[in-house]
């Protein structure tokens, strides 16, 4: 016979459940009234949902197309950017165009979102805008993450990117020299130190102008 404990148990639980669970349907109505700490749960529910390897239902697709509707066009920069954190869990929904927009917005913390989005959901089809803000970016925590969705892209355009980090000797590239060194080692599979930059310009030179050209490192070194 079950003890009274446990008989206790159970409509505790239940009632657990019911709090601390929503459906997508109550959380899209909530986002859409304003409440915006719901983005975040909402983010939570999908990511919780693939993780159980569930098939996404009608109201979930719906509300992937909620949150990015909200990335891309909310006028509150914050949801902009729960937006897209909350996409980013979604790894089996392609999200590559909404993230790639988010790197030419004029606001860092949407262009950061969208740099951490891509080096956990890392597609190739992202490299040519990675590379662009790569040139232009002046804020090194954004470029710290725009190196990381290089190195986990892994291509030849993210290798070539990655060596015009390592032999760019200015400020801006001061964080991620290193970094950069540790995935074309990776990638590569040579071991030249970090310090062995005439290796790494044969190798480069090599791989990317076998005609003997400049190479990625773009007349620095």
């Amino acid at each position: 016979m079950p003890s009274r404990n446990l008989l206790l148990a159970a409509p505790l639980l239940a009632l657990l459940s019911s709090s601390c669970g929503s459906s997508p349907q109550k959380l899209v109505l909530e986002v859409r009234k304003g409440e915006t700490y719901s983005i975040v749960e909402l983010g939570r529910h999908l990511a919780a949902k693939e993780a159980d390897e569930l098939p996404f239902a009608k109201a979930e697709h719906g509300a992937i197309e909620l949150l990015r509707e909200i990335a891309t066009s909310d006028p509150e920069v914050a949801n902009r950017m729960r937006a897209i954190a909350a996409l980013a869990g979604c790894g089996k929904i392609d999200n590559t165009n909404v993230f790639v927009a988010g790197l030419a917005s004029k606001y860092w913390g949407v262009r950061w979102e969208s740099a951490k989005a891509l080096s956990v959901r890392p597609d190739p089809k992202a490299v040519p805008a990675l590379v662009k803000i790569l040139q232009k970016e002046k804020e090194r925590i954004i470029l710290l993450d725009v190196v990381e969705a290089l190195s986990q892209i892994g291509d030849e355009g993210s290798l070539k990117a990655l060596f015009a980090v390592f032999f760019d000797r200015t400020p801006r590239h001061t964080d991620n020299r290193m970094k950069a060194h540790a995935a074309i080692c990776r990638l590569t599979g040579k071991n030249y130190g970090f310090d062995d930059v005439d290796e790494w310009v044969k190798y480069a030179r090599a791989k990317f102008s076998p005609a003997g050209g400049e190479g990625p490192s773009g007349g620095k070194e």
